[in-house]
């Protein structure tokens, strides 16, 4: 008998455990006041890829592939060269911030702006060394910015304002670059998958009114 209530006060434990670390994740990834004062809104319920999907259209998708998944309220990518995760919606003018961290020394993935609908056009890379550099498109005033991120396992904020034709893009609350040239008017935002693991959180948006 007493071994019984052990075993069922164990399974009780672990189930309010189970639970509190889900609603952690969830508060975690909850809009500050003055974010959503701002006009934010949440790009990651941390739960799942709602207002999300891969090489298809459907979101969220029924099937996850295997180098993609949601745990603990973040969204692990352990690498791969595909697919690239992108946006449901595609976007015009807009400001976006998300955090993301290095699982290992090495590593490499991208930031995708006004992509196409499979997400491979207009990087902001992130890639060891090469952090900020513009691939995949042209623009005028993008350098690599490796000396404004923190080391692998400490996350990193990334803030991108895109407006017309010009990029402004900010790493751990500092201005990394202004740049000029955008051609895309509009398009899909992307993680690009690489050969490396690495972890997202605190994905935000705000749409912007283009100027008339």
């Amino acid at each position: 008998m007493n071994m019984t209530n052990n075993q069922n006060w164990v399974r009780c434990l672990a189930v309010c455990l189970s639970l509190l670390l889900v609603s952690e994740a969830a508060l975690a990834d909850e809009l500050s006041k003055e974010e959503r004062d701002a006009g934010f809104v949440a790009m990651f319920n941390g739960k799942d890829f709602t207002g999300w999907r891969f090489e298809g259209k459907e979101s969220p998708p029924k099937e996850l592939p295997d180098n993609w998944k949601v745990e603990d309220g973040v969204i692990k990518l352990s690498g791969g060269g595909k697919p690239h995760l992108g946006s449901a919606k595609s976007y015009r003018d807009f400001e976006m911030k998300f955090e993301w961290r290095a699982v290992k020394e090495n590593y490499t993935s991208g930031f995708f702006i006004r992509s196409g609908e499979k997400v491979g056009a207009n990087q902001i890379n992130l890639a060891k060394a090469h952090e900020g550099a513009f691939i995949g498109g042209k623009i005028t005033g993008a350098k690599e910015v490796p000396q404004l991120q923190k080391k692998p396992g400490e996350w990193n904020e990334w803030r991108v304002l895109v407006v017309g034709d010009k990029v402004t893009f900010w790493c751990n609350e500092q201005l990394a670059w202004e740049a000029t040239g955008l051609e895309t008017k509009e398009g899909y935002i992307g993680l690009q998958a690489e050969g490396a693991p690495l972890e997202f959180r605190k994905l935000r948006i705000r749409e912007l009114k283009p100027a008339d």
